[in-house]
């Protein structure tokens, strides 16, 4: 009934969303990108908020970084669920986070669409159409945001099982070769128990959501010192994975 309960008030409030966005082009047409930073971040913590309040979601951050995190960077994690975008916003709330979504979710969900398209977010075409992709995934590179910060899916897909997948290096490939950004690696867990409309009716109450920024890596460039980055990044969150399952 508590999962019942989320989805209905997330569903509602999507509408809600969706319809605040299209009355924006009518009464607000200046400082258009940074409303679309402010109303991610404002619909991922609302949406966050939802999910504890009716599902009694466990949401558990942890840093093994002591310093200030930069301005800009880029972000690596492992990917579980359309919910670590929500997980991630939350996680980096004074950062405003760039994604690479597949191109299908450029139009017809209410609220997610609408912000993927005028936020300067990047879209993949997965089956031919590689150049148009690379040329999105510049323009999060060389974004003029102050504190714009490309994320980086590496496995490409979702892992439903929550076992970790071969990371591609392709993306963050690009994103190095045409920015100066330094690189965080971050571990995700708990997404691949709700990947399907069954198990968010299922297994979303009390679900222990876990993030952990785990180590600032150096900016790279070259097509092997890039390789051994990501191999390395794979490795780390390949361990904090194994770590939290222990427990």
């Amino acid at each position: 009934m508590s999962s019942l309960l989320f989805l209905l008030c997330y569903f509602i409030s999507t509408i809600a969303w969706d319809i605040t966005s299209k009355l924006y082009h009518l009464v607000r047409p200046k400082n258009r990108l940074e409303f679309w930073n402010k109303f991610l971040k404002t619909t991922c913590h609302k949406a966050l908020f939802l999910a504890r309040f009716y599902a009694r979601l466990n949401f558990q951050v942890e840093s093994d970084i002591k310093t200030k995190l930069p301005n800009k960077f880029i972000i690596v994690s492992n990917h579980q669920s359309l919910a670590d975008i929500v997980i991630l916003v939350c996680t980096f709330p004074d950062h405003d986070l760039k994604f690479a979504a597949k191109r299908e979710l450029k139009w017809g969900i209410p609220a997610v669409s609408v912000i993927l398209r005028n936020g300067q977010h990047a879209f993949l075409q997965r089956k031919g159409g590689f150049k148009r992709t690379k040329n999105h995934l510049i323009r999060l590179a060389i974004s003029k945001g102050k504190s714009a910060c490309p994320v980086v899916f590496a496995e490409g897909t979702r892992s439903r099982t929550g076992e970790l997948n071969k990371f591609h290096s392709a993306g963050l490939r690009i994103l190095l070769e045409h920015s100066n950004l330094p690189v965080v690696a971050v571990a995700v867990d708990g997404g691949y128990k709700i990947s399907t409309a069954k198990e968010l009716f299922t297994k979303l109450k009390g679900l222990l959501y876990q993030v952990k920024i785990l180590k600032i890596y150096p900016h790279v460039k070259g097509k092997h010192d890039i390789q051994v980055l990501l191999d390395t990044i794979q490795d780390d969150i390949a361990r904090q994975l194994k770590k939290w399952r222990k427990k």
